[in-house]
C-alpha cells in the first residue's frame, strides 16, 4: 500500500469517526426538531463530498481538486455540531458553520487545475475565508439569538441587539458583494474557455454559480425581511450543495466512458492500413479542435510539412516509441492526463511514420536550399574569378591588336601575358567544374577520383579499398562528395597525421568510411557541411554516422543502398 493510499484511508476513517460523533451530537440535541432527517442530511452530504474528494485525490494525486473537495466535506460536517447542547461547542460550531462556503468558493476558483493561479483568485478566496470566519460574530457577540432553544454564546459581550443588527447588515453587504464578484469571475472564465475546458468546467461551475447566487439571495432576504424570509431559498441552496459531488462524479465517469469509446475507436482506425489525417483523428478522440502535432528529428522540432517549429511551451504530451522520442501532442491544458497518455501510446507508431515524411520533406527542402546556395557560390566565383580574368584578357588582347603595327615588341609581350591569364582562367574553371562534378569521376570512375582526392590532400591519405566495378552514377557522386568533405574537415580541424579511405560493397550497400588519427571530438551539429552530406545520402535512402570520441580520432561512415 502506497503512502498516499494509507493517508487517504486514514482520512476516510477520520471522516467516519467524525460523522458518528456528529450523529450522536444531533441525536442528543435539545434544539433540533427532526433529528433523523438532520443526521441523514448533514452526515450523508458530508460523506458524499468526502468520498468523491478521496476518489478524485486517489485518481489524480498531483491535482488538488480532490483535496479541496475533501476539505469542503469536512467543513460542512462542522455544521452538525451547532446541534450541541454545550455552549462552548455550540459557539465554536456557529463560528465555523460557514467555512464550507469558503471551501466551496476556493474549489470553484481553483477548478480544474486545483490551484489559484491568478492574484485575483487568491485575493478573492482569502476575502471569502475571512468573511466566513467572522460572519457569525455579530450574532455571537450581541444579544441576537441564534435560535429559540440554542445555548448562549460564550463570547457574548452585550445584551444589546442594535450592534448585532448593524454588524449583521455589514457582513451581509460584504457577502453579497463577494458573491457577485465570484459569479462575475466564473462567468468570465466560462466565456474565455475553449470547448474542452467548458466540458470540464460545467459540472462544478454552473452548480457553483447557482449556489453562490442562492446564498446571496438568502442573505439579502434575511436582512430585508428578517424572520419572514421564505425557507425555500436556504433549502434550495443546501440541495444544490448536496447535489454537487454527485454531479461532479457523474460528469467524471461520463467523461471517462466517452473518452474510452473515443480512444477505442481511435485504436481501431489507427490499426487500419491508412490512418489519413492523424491530427484530425487525435483531435476527434480528445474533443480538442486546437490539437497540433510536432515531430522530433535530429536537429529539432518540425511540423509535418518539414518546416522548423519552436519548442513546445504550452500544454503538451511527449510521444515515445520504444523509448525514442517521436514527437509531441500540443493540446488543451484541461484534458485528462490518463486519456492523453493512452492517446500518445496509441499514436506512437503512426507518428513515427509521419515523422519520417516530415524529415524527408525537411531534407528535400535543405537540398533545394543547398542547391540554391551552391548556385549562388558558383555565380559569385565565376563573377569574381574567371569572368573578371576573361574580361581583362579581352581588353588586353584589344590593346595588343592596336599595338601590333606601332610597337610589335610591346604587342608580343602583351600577348604572352594574355596567354598566362588565359591559363589561370582555365585552371579556375576546371576547379569550379571539379566542385560541380569532377570529370575524372565520369571518365575514369570512383577509384581514380578518390585517388585524385588523396593526392591533393595536404596530409597523407591511404586508399584502402574501392570496388573494381562501377557503381550507379548517383551513388558514385554521393560517395565522392562524402570523401571530399570528410578529407577537407580532417585537414582543417582534426590535427591528424594521416587518414584512410575505404569503399566496400556489403549486403547490397555501398559502405564509405573515412578514418583519421586526429584529436576527435567532432561536433556533427557544427557547420552545414555534414548536414548537407546527410541530406545527399538520405535522398538515396542511405544513412550517415559520425564516431568521434575525444582523443581517439574520427570515423565518418555512409551506407547507401545499391
Amino acid at each position: 500500500m502506497s503512502t498516499l493510499t494509507r493517508a487517504l484511508a486514514m482520512l476516510a476513517l477520520a471522516a467516519l469517526l467524525l460523522g458518528l460523533l456528529a450523529a450522536a451530537v444531533i441525536a442528543g440535541s435539545d434544539h433540533v426538531d427532526d433529528t433523523p432527517l438532520a443526521i441523514v442530511f448533514l452526515v450523508g452530504v458530508a460523506f458524499a463530498w468526502i468520498a468523491t474528494g478521496l476518489f478524485a485525490w486517489q485518481r489524480r494525486p498531483a491535482n488538488r481538486v480532490g483535496a479541496l473537495m475533501t476539505w469542503t466535506g469536512f467543513a460542512w460536517l462542522l455544521n452538525a455540531f451547532v446541534a450541541s447542547n454545550s455552549a462552548a461547542v455550540f459557539t465554536f460550531a456557529v463560528l465555523a458553520s460557514n467555512l464550507y462556503l469558503a471551501a466551496f468558493v476556493h474549489l470553484l476558483l481553483a477548478y480544474p487545475e486545483g490551484t489559484l493561479r491568478r492574484r485575483l483568485d487568491r485575493g478573492l478566496a482569502a476575502a471569502v475565508y475571512a468573511l466566513c470566519a467572522v460572519g457569525a460574530l455579530p450574532i455571537l457577540l450581541s444579544g441576537l439569538p441564534a435560535c429559540e432553544r440554542c445555548p448562549s454564546s460564550v463570547i457574548q459581550l452585550t445584551d444589546s441587539t442594535a450592534a448585532g443588527n448593524v454588524g449583521d447588515v455589514l457582513t451581509t453587504v460584504a457577502a453579497v458583494v463577494l458573491a457577485g464578484t465570484v459569479i462575475w469571475v466564473l462567468a468570465a472564465r466560462w466565456r474565455a474557455a475553449s470547448r474542452p475546458q467548458r466540458r470540464v468546467l460545467a459540472p462544478l461551475l454552473w452548480s457553483g454559480i447557482a449556489l453562490v447566487a442562492l446564498v446571496a439571495a438568502t442573505l439579502t432576504s434575511q436582512t430585508v425581511s428578517g424572520d419572514q424570509v421564505p425557507g425555500i431559498l436556504p433549502l434550495a441552496g443546501q440541495l444544490v450543495f448536496a447535489a454537487v459531488p454527485f454531479v461532479f462524479l457523474i460528469g467524471l465517469l461520463r467523461g471517462q466512458l466517452a473518452q474510452a469509446d473515443a480512444i477505442g475507436e481511435l485504436l481501431q482506425r489507427l490499426g487500419e492500413a491508412s490512418t489519413g489525417d492523424l491530427r484530425g483523428l487525435l483531435a476527434e478522440a480528445l474533443h480538442d479542435p486546437t490539437l497540433q502535432l510536432l515531430y522530433w528529428v535530429e536537429d529539432g522540432w518540425v511540423k509535418r510539412d518539414g518546416r522548423s517549429a519552436d519548442r513546445p511551451n504550452h500544454a503538451y504530451t511527449p510521444v515515445e516509441l520504444d523509448g525514442e522520442l517521436v514527437g509531441a501532442i500540443i493540446h488543451d491544458a484541461s484534458l485528462e492526463p490518463e486519456a492523453l497518455a493512452l492517446v500518445a501510446a496509441a499514436a506512437g507508431l503512426a507518428m513515427r511514420g509521419e515523422r519520417l515524411e516530415a524529415a524527408l520533406r525537411r531534407s528535400r527542402a535543405r537540398i533545394v536550399e543547398a542547391g540554391l546556395a551552391e548556385r549562388r557560390r558558383l555565380e559569385r566565383n565565376l563573377h569574381d574569378g574567371a569572368q573578371q580574368r576573361l574580361v581583362a584578357l579581352s581588353l588586353q588582347m584589344r590593346i595588343a591588336q592596336n599595338q601590333i603595327a606601332k610597337n610589335p615588341e610591346r604587342a608580343a609581350e602583351m600577348i604572352g601575358a594574355a596567354q598566362e591569364e588565359l591559363t589561370r582562367a582555365l585552371e579556375e574553371l576546371r576547379e569550379l567544374a571539379r566542385g560541380i562534378h569532377p570529370a575524372v569521376l565520369s571518365d575514369r570512375g570512383l577509384q581514380a577520383a578518390v585517388e585524385a582526392l588523396a593526392v591533393r590532400s595536404p596530409l597523407p591519405v591511404k586508399v584502402v579499398e574501392v570496388p573494381g566495378e562501377r557503381l550507379p552514377e548517383p551513388i558514385e557522386a554521393a560517395a565522392y562528395f562524402v570523401i571530399a568533405e570528410a578529407l577537407t574537415n580532417v585537414a582543417k580541424y582534426a590535427q591528424a597525421n594521416s587518414a584512410t579511405v575505404a569503399i566496400r560493397r556489403v549486403n547490397g550497400h555501398a559502405c564509405v568510411e573515412v578514418r583519421d588519427d586526429g584529436v576527435g571530438g567532432a561536433d556533427p551539429g557544427r557547420g552545414s557541411g555534414l548536414q548537407g552530406l546527410a541530406d545527399r545520402v538520405g535522398a538515396l535512402d542511405g544513412s550517415l554516422a559520425l564516431d568521434s570520441p575525444p582523443g581517439s580520432g574520427t570515423t565518418l561512415r555512409a551506407e547507401i543502398p545499391v
